[in-house]
């Protein structure tokens, strides 16, 4: 074990600049003790975050361009504002409410990033789309057993008198660009 011992103590004197048989070199104030590590460089909750939150707590009903110039004030981006609203709103911390944010928890609790709150937004999406696409209630008795009304299958308009300004005048620029641009293609 002592030939392990002299190797490793050589081996750590030559990675620190000293030889073993060389006179010991003065290093530049490096402290001899290893330094202790640290526990947190950072706070858990950053600066812009907690103050969005405490903005909108402070002032319910605060419009987003309000927002964004009383944080501007106290020296953060508008840019950081804006994602911070949108994703306070998503993670539903907060809502929006005709162009007025609110707080819907009086705690800040730190945002939550990647799948956790991808998942949480999926979910609220879903919800709301469900909600959406979900059929009339046809009340019961005997109107449910009446046969509904079918919809008239569409059918092509067919006109014979084609006029160009005609169909110029209701097209949006989108619309005519799209239809030059087709046009151009065909006839390439």
């Amino acid at each position: 074990m002592a030939d392990i011992k002299t190797a490793l103590a050589r081996v750590i004197n030559e990675w620190e600049g000293k030889a073993d048989n060389a006179a010991p070199q003065p290093q530049a104030t490096q402290p001899t003790e290893p330094a202790k590590p640290k526990a947190h460089l950072f706070k858990a909750t950053n600066g812009v975050t907690q103050a969005t939150f405490d903005l909108v707590k402070a002032n319910p009903g605060i419009t987003r361009p309000q927002a964004y110039r009383a944080l501007e004030q106290r020296g953060y981006k508008p840019s950081s504002t804006a994602s911070l609203l949108t994703a306070f709103i998503r993670q539903g911390q907060m809502e929006l409410t005709d162009g007025k944010l609110f707080n819907t928890s009086n705690e800040y609790t730190p945002l939550k990033t990647g799948q956790a709150g991808k998942k949480k937004a999926a979910k609220v999406k879903r919800q709301a789309t469900k909600a959406a696409k979900a059929a009339p209630v046809v009340e019961a008795g005997i109107a449910a057993l009446q046969p509904q009304p079918t919809p008239a299958p569409r059918s092509a308009i067919i006109t014979t008198s084609f006029s160009v300004e005609g169909i110029i005048k209701n097209l949006t620029i989108y619309q005519a660009k799209e239809l030059r641009d087709a046009l151009n293609n065909l006839f390439k």
